[in-house]
């Protein structure tokens, strides 16, 4: 078995020493660029490989960030991961994933796992309220939580502006007098839609309460008929909201949904039916999947700005490991309203 080249290897070949080389590969310390030049032409040379482990012991440190994400069933859970680890390699770290899946007990599930995981520290996306079990995982480490679920001042919180966006998207709509907008994926078992206009969290909750705000904005009362329920917001359920709607009698102008997951579902189940899309009704989304550009027709969507999202969840999470102990912060995400073929009347 050929032998392990050390540190100790790359500093003879490059003719430095054994700490300038750490110092290199760690990014400490300043050299001239043909110094750091010399060392990197020797590790590649050599084939040298950090050892991870060696690092751990001598520095408490992994340069390892970890991501728990709910499952990778909707194409929005890919993207924000995808940037994650783009914006966290930018400052050398690796990403580790974990997925907590859907189902019961999934912050408890969260608890259980990551805090035995290598990692310096966690960005956590939650799809429910926090619980005793989360509130004691944010405190035995670094955390940044993502989602649309309060930290109440515990930790780093990055969200999105989910009833602002809602709410301007459908006014957009109502200004050019259309009436007759369907919702579809409205959280299962809510009849009375009046109980939305409390929300304070969730996604689902914020973005249909935005959607009520603009009919009251406009003094009218949606049609109860348009709402579409959907458990997971999954492309599944867009093509069966379709069916619902068709089954109720109703055909609205214009179908928004609460992700694009559920919209792209939409597209293809109003296809089903040969109903066109734009000309029979018109459909947008919300989250700006890469997905929907290629749909036929191209998805209009709400864009919540994900890239920017995930570079401050990893920014604040990076502070935190390089000693920042300020009180906890709060960024919520811009939005714009991105123009494609599914509907033609929003401005931009």
């Amino acid at each position: 078995m050929p032998r392990r080249v050390t540190i100790k290897d790359v500093a003879r070949e490059a003719g430095v020493s054994f700490k300038t080389v750490s110092n290199v590969l760690n990014g400490t310390g300043s050299f001239r660029d043909s110094t750091k030049q010399t060392v990197m032409d020797a590790v590649q040379k050599l084939g040298y490989v950090r050892n991870p482990s060696a690092r751990t012991l001598k520095t408490g440190e992994t340069k390892i960030i970890g991501l728990s994400i709910f499952d990778f069933s909707q194409p929005f859970s890919s993207y924000f991961t995808d940037q994650v680890i783009y914006y966290a390699r930018q400052f050398g770290y690796s990403v580790i994933v974990h997925t907590y899946g859907q189902g019961t007990q999934r912050v408890a599930n969260i608890s259980e796992n990551v805090r035995f995981l290598p990692a310096d520290g966690w960005i956590i996306f939650v799809d429910e309220p926090l619980t005793d079990e989360g509130a004691s995982l944010v405190q035995s480490i670094p955390v940044v939580m993502a989602g649309d679920y309060d930290a109440y001042g515990r930790v780093d919180y990055v969200t999105m502006p989910n009833e602002q966006a809602c709410r301007t998207a459908i006014n957009k709509l109502l200004d050019v007098d259309y009436r007759d907008i369907a919702l579809c994926g409205t959280t299962p078992g809510i009849t009375d839609f009046r109980q939305y206009l409390d929300a304070k969290e969730g996604t689902q909750e914020l973005r249909v309460k935005g959607y009520l705000q603009a009919f009251a904005d406009h003094n009218l009362t949606p049609d109860p008929r348009l709402f579409v329920p959907c458990q997971w917001l999954s492309m599944t359920e867009g093509v069966e909201a379709v069916g619902q709607l068709l089954d109720r009698g109703v055909q609205p102008d214009a179908i928004v949904c609460l992700n694009d997951a559920v919209a792209l579902g939409v597209l293809h189940g109003l296809q089903s039916h040969g109903i066109r899309v734009p000309e029979d009704v018109q459909v947008m989304g919300f989250d700006n999947v890469p997905e929907g550009q290629f749909s036929n027709p191209s998805l209009t969507t709400i864009d919540p700005h994900v890239r920017e999202y995930a570079m401050h969840a990893v920014d604040m999470l990076l502070d935190r490991l390089q000693g920042y102990d300020g009180a906890p912060r709060t960024y919520t995400s811009d939005f714009t309203i991105v123009e494609r073929n599914s509907m033609h009347i929003v401005e931009q």
